[in-house]
């Protein structure tokens, strides 16, 4: 062996200490900018359907680090699919519902990633006054969207600034599409593929405490108008809509005891102490305080997983209906089915791309954990189903921070989320 030679584990481990040594240096001195770029999208309040405010902050941020931009209007065939989501914004013009799809260029030959990140967040709520007024303290961003997902977006743009600053060509062509109302359906994501998406891996960003889930449950919205007997409190002629109500409720609660007994034994699933829930979101009834109710309606959220089809769970909502004691009020109560209807599905958990974004994130310090699908629904079962293309979900935040009147981000947790998409985009480079 010449002098000047030296043994390749020793390249790698000095080109490894060398990088590490410059990302950190380069946190360092962006750490203020990108807590104070989380803050400014935190401020957006892009609350459906009102998503595209956060636009032209996105479109500069990215044509400065190198990024392609265009506005993609909804895709004139999205109202008529089957996987869309009635809702009053279909009526809204196509230009005022789109999606803004970025792109940059890798090396030659290079396979194309496809980042996909929803810009709505759910509302701020009663108790939240200061939702969309972000709080920094204790090194975390405090407010509406910090976990969910927006500060997801801040990762993802981070990472590609790391790049673009250090003159690193990525060994992915990567594209993002920023897209709407996932909170409420997924029609924004739908609209992407309808138009035609290309990739080799999807990466859809939710917060998922950096796991890598290669499924997820499903979710369909339902009401149930349950009916009663009006009549004065003092006659016993009338029946309860309200009991009705709870009875009903109760027969929920059993049915998903029932149903997480079943789940326990499967392999993708079976590791969450409730693998799916059924969510009694809103009970609203009764009419004068004298007077037996004759109205109550019951709203919530089925979840289920991928051996179930939506169709099922209408079959066994239909028994839990069955519970309600009055024969006649069971009878004459309707559900309606109006709102999210998300089919569940199911990857691959050693895929390509669970497999890298799984070894990416070990390098970048953050501890193993097996593979398994989410116990929460997303767009990704479109990149899924729709798009036929191979999907994981990941990404930095809490789920149990995300929707809560607590919702916020560590700054660390970007860091990790930098590091890890750094390594996932340079792979076998040495950069």
């Amino acid at each position: 062996m010449r002098a000047t030679e030296r043994p390749l584990e020793t390249i790698r481990v000095t080109a490894t200490a060398t990088s590490l040594a410059a990302f950190d240096a380069w946190f360092a001195g962006a750490r203020a900018e990108l807590t104070a770029d989380l803050c400014d999208l935190v401020a957006l309040p892009t609350l459906t359907p009102a998503e595209e405010i956060a636009f032209p902050w996105l479109r500069d941020r990215l044509r400065a680090i190198g990024c392609t931009v265009r506005l993609e209007p909804r895709h004139p065939s999205l109202a008529g699919h089957p996987d869309a989501n009635r809702n009053p914004w279909l009526a809204f013009e196509a230009s005022a519902r789109g999606a803004l799809h970025a792109e940059l260029a890798g090396g030659p030959a290079t396979p194309r990633v496809l980042f996909s990140a929803h810009i709505d967040v759910v509302p701020g709520g009663r108790h939240y006054p200061d939702a969309f007024k972000p709080i920094v303290r204790s090194g975390a961003v405090h407010g509406r969207g910090t976990a969910d997902t927006k500060g997801n977006i801040v990762m993802l743009m981070g990472a590609l600034s790391f790049l673009h600053e250090q003159g690193i060509v990525p060994t992915r062509h990567v594209a993002i599409d920023f897209v709407n109302e996932e909170e409420v359906g997924g029609n924004g994501a739908l609209s992407t593929l309808l138009h035609g998406r290309e990739a080799e891996e999807v990466v859809v960003l939710e917060p998922t405490s950096f796991e890598v889930f290669h499924g997820h449950r499903g979710c369909l919205e339902f009401s149930l108008h349950v009916r009663g007997r009006s009549t004065h409190m003092g006659c016993d002629r009338g029946w309860s809509a309200i009991d009705g109500a709870v009875q009903f409720v109760d027969a929920l609660r059993l049915l998903e005891a029932d149903l997480i007994v079943e789940a326990a034994s499967d392999p993708d699933f079976g590791s969450w102490p409730r693998p799916l829930q059924i969510n009694v979101s809103a009970i609203h009834g009764g009419e004068w305080h004298g007077s037996t109710p004759e109205d109550c309606i019951v709203s919530g959220a089925f979840g289920f997983l991928p051996q179930t089809s939506p169709g099922d769970v209408r079959r066994l909502l239909e028994g839990a209906r069955a519970a309600i004691a009055d024969p006649v009020s069971a009878r004459a109560s309707e559900f309606v089915f109006d709102g999210i209807h998300n089919d569940a599905y199911r990857g691959r958990g050693h895929a390509p791309v669970a497999r890298r974004l799984r070894q990416a994130a070990l390098r970048a310090g953050i501890p193993p954990r097996p593979p398994r699908a989410w116990n929460v629904s997303c767009d990704a079962r479109l990149y899924h189903h729709v798009g036929g293309l191979p999907t994981v979900i990941w990404g930095c935040g809490d789920l149990g921070a995300a929707h809560s009147n607590h919702e916020s981000l560590a700054i660390d947790q970007l860091r990790l989320g930098i590091a890890t998409l750094v390594e996932f985009l340079t792979e076998g480079t040495g950069a």
